[in-house]
């Protein structure tokens, strides 16, 4: 399949069946969890390579954010300030260097995901009432307002945090975070990522899993850990299931929960985990 094949499945139709749904107006598909600790394997399995199954990525990715009742529900942990400076901070590192190696296309046609300096778009508060619990229809909806705040391009992603004791029923007791589609004028995919209010599950989404960055609280390394999980796989797999996944998960999800550590970006360090690199067959923190 060629690149430009690939990135016609993004754009020239909109999907139906399995795992689509469609309510209240919007068409968002149903999400890919990353999971907390009470349901993720206490064993590690072995490597496996991720598989490439045809479909478009991302390859000059650009985040925007929307903090969704932050200026009402409140902020106590600084998620927001946290989640900007290291949006600004991620691009040209050796950690986001690891999805440098995925692709979309075929043999002698593929176009690979880079990595540029400047991958943060930018950020808004919405102070609309947000939901005790929103549905993961109301935040297809809410990423479908970002996309009308900012405009639309097919190599931005949308990031919705929803504030402090504010989230989707699920989180923290089965999972921490996810990413997931809509559609943008019902032809235009939109590739959106749902970062609930981390430190609200504590360690099980990994509050405290390691000894924090100096100018960083254990009870929020989970912030970047769960945004640097869904943004390498919302770049490598932007349409559910379509590009860059298989068995053992999308890139980082088999490496959940596994030697995590703190990473330079630049100046500044953040908690994270590692991510498949299918060329060191195995769980990395950088790529060059």
């Amino acid at each position: 399949m060629g690149a430009s094949t690939a990135r016609d499945q993004m754009s020239r139709f909109v999907p139906t069946g399995p795992g689509w749904r469609y309510a209240d107006g919007v068409l968002y598909h149903v999400p890919r969890y990353a999971a907390s600790h009470s349901k993720e394997s206490p064993i590690q399995p072995l490597f496996f390579q991720v598989p490439y199954l045809g479909g478009a990525v991302i390859v000059a990715p650009k985040f925007y954010f929307t903090f969704w009742g932050y200026n009402k529900g409140g902020d106590p942990n600084k998620v927001e300030p946290l989640l900007e400076e290291y949006a600004k901070n991620m691009g040209g590192s050796g950690h986001n260097n690891i999805e440098t190696q995925y692709y979309e296309g075929s043999s002698g046609t593929e176009t690979y995901i880079t990595n540029p300096a400047k991958q943060y778009g930018g950020a808004w508060n919405d102070d609309a009432a947000v939901p005790k619990t929103p549905t993961d229809q109301e935040i297809a909806a809410e990423a479908l307002k970002a996309v009308a705040r900012f405009g639309y391009d097919p190599n931005d992603v949308y990031v919705v945090a929803t504030a402090h004791n504010h989230s989707e029923v699920g989180f923290g007791t089965n999972w921490c975070s996810y990413h997931s589609n809509t559609y943008y004028k019902k032809k235009n995919l939109v590739p959106y990522s749902y970062l609930p209010y981390i430190p609200d599950a504590g360690a099980s989404c990994d509050a405290n899993i390691v000894k924090p960055p100096s100018d960083e609280s254990g009870a929020d390394e989970g912030v970047t850990i769960f945004g640097g999980h869904e943004f390498g796989e919302v770049i490598t797999d932007p349409l559910v299931s379509t590009a860059w996944d298989g068995p053992e998960g999308e890139i980082a999800d088999q490496c959940t929960f596994d030697q995590m550590a703190n990473e330079p970006f630049g100046t500044k360090v953040y908690t994270m985990q590692p991510m498949a690199s299918d060329a060191d067959d195995a769980c990395v923190q950088s790529y060059k």
